[in-house]
This record gives C-alpha cells, sequence and structure tokens, in this order.
C-alpha cells in the first residue's frame, strides 16, 4: 500500500503525537507538515490554518483534544474542498469498520466491538473498549482506559475521561463530560460534568452556539 500525503491541522502536543505514532508505527501516510494558527514559526509549519487554501495532492487530519474544534475545522476546509484522512493505529481491536469515520483518529490497542455506529471527528484513545451496538455522536472523545458498555449512546460532542466507566444502555448527553474514573450508572444530562463513583453531577455547562 503506497503512503498517503496527510496535512495535521494543530501542532500542539496531541498534533505531535499523532506524527510520532505515524512514524512508529509503520502507519501508510507521509507527514508533510502541520497547520498551526499558534505555532507559525516553527521550521515544520507550512503555515495557518485560517484562510488557507486546501491542496489536491494530500489530504488532512485535525489533531484537536477537543471535538467541538476537530469538527469546526474539518467542516470549514471540506467545504472548500478539502479531503480528510482517518487514522487507524495497526494495534486497534475492531469488530466494527473505522475507516469510513471521517477525520477521526483511533489510537493505540483500543477495542471496538460488533455493530457500533460511528459518527464524524472522533477521538479514542489507547486502551479503550466500547461494547457492541454503542452509538457514538460526532465530535466524541474517548479517553484511554476508558469502558463503554453495550447499547450505550454518546451523543455529538460529549468526553469520556481516562478510566471512566459507562454502563450499558446509558445515555451521555451532548456536550457531557465524565470525569476521570467516575462510573456512569444512569444517564448523563447534556452539557453536565460528572465524578466519582457513582457519578455525580458537580458543573453545568451551556449548549455552544
Amino acid at each position: 500500500m503506497s503512503a498517503k500525503s496527510l496535512l495535521l491541522l494543530g501542532r500542539g502536543g496531541f498534533g505531535r503525537e499523532v506524527a510520532a505514532w505515524i512514524a512508529a508505527r509503520a502507519m501508510p501516510f507521509t507527514v508533510l507538515g502541520f497547520l498551526d494558527d499558534e505555532n507559525p514559526r516553527e521550521s515544520d509549519v507550512l503555515g495557518p490554518i485560517q484562510g488557507h487554501e486546501p491542496r489536491q495532492d494530500a489530504s488532512y487530519l485535525t489533531c484537536f483534544g477537543d471535538g467541538r474544534a476537530r469538527h469546526k475545522v474539518r467542516t470549514q476546509l471540506q467545504a472548500r474542498g478539502a479531503r480528510f484522512a482517518s487514522l487507524v493505529s495497526p494495534d486497534a481491536m475492531t469488530a466494527t469498520p473505522l475507516e469510513d469515520a471521517i477525520n477521526s483518529i483511533f489510537l493505540g490497542a483500543c477495542s471496538i466491538s460488533a455493530g457500533v455506529t460511528l459518527g464524524d471527528d472522533l477521538l479514542v484513545q489507547g486502551f479503550a473498549v466500547v461494547g457492541h451496538d454503542v452509538a457514538i455522536g460526532t465530535g466524541v472523545t474517548i479517553s484511554s482506559h476508558a469502558f463503554i458498555g453495550g447499547h450505550a449512546r454518546l451523543e455529538p460532542f460529549c468526553t469520556i475521561h481516562p478510566h471512566a466507566v459507562v454502563l450499558p444502555h446509558i445515555v451521555v448527553g451532548e456536550g457531557a463530560v465524565v470525569g476521570a474514573g467516575a462510573v456512569a450508572i444512569r444517564d448523563v444530562a447534556p452539557y453536565t460534568t460528572v465524578f466519582g463513583s457513582p457519578a455525580k453531577v458537580i458543573a453545568y455547562g451551556k449548549p455552544h452556539e
């Protein structure tokens, strides 16, 4: 398989981590460099994201921890003709095809079971486990060692932090945050942050416009 040319959007810590993963695991991409609005003087930054005219000889991948940022930048550039790739680690264990999740990253030995439905702009980190028939919305982030039980539903732009557990059939609402090590035994309301075992609400947020 020939390597595809790839431009990474965002040269923060996570962007550099993605570049390192691609090199270390011999993934089928050639990283041409980064686009970044905040680190324009770095030698591997080819220019800013804002105002970038998409290239037709390369694909793009957003490297932001925030799901809304991934979605916003992807939709803006895609509207101008950019093509977006997805990154699937060769260590990933999956019974669901992952490549159709546009602009998504599946790192390390994550495990995705059968019958999982996937949105776009996802980030699933190493050793996360997603059970059968889970529904994952656009812009969701699932951190390392998190566990998502079968038939759970993760609404768009929610975040599941490391070692958190979402029990089967639980719904995590849009924009909600399940804190590190939390155990969600009941539905999590949109734009709330829950923490603890069992998980309890510790903060209330507001919908993004």
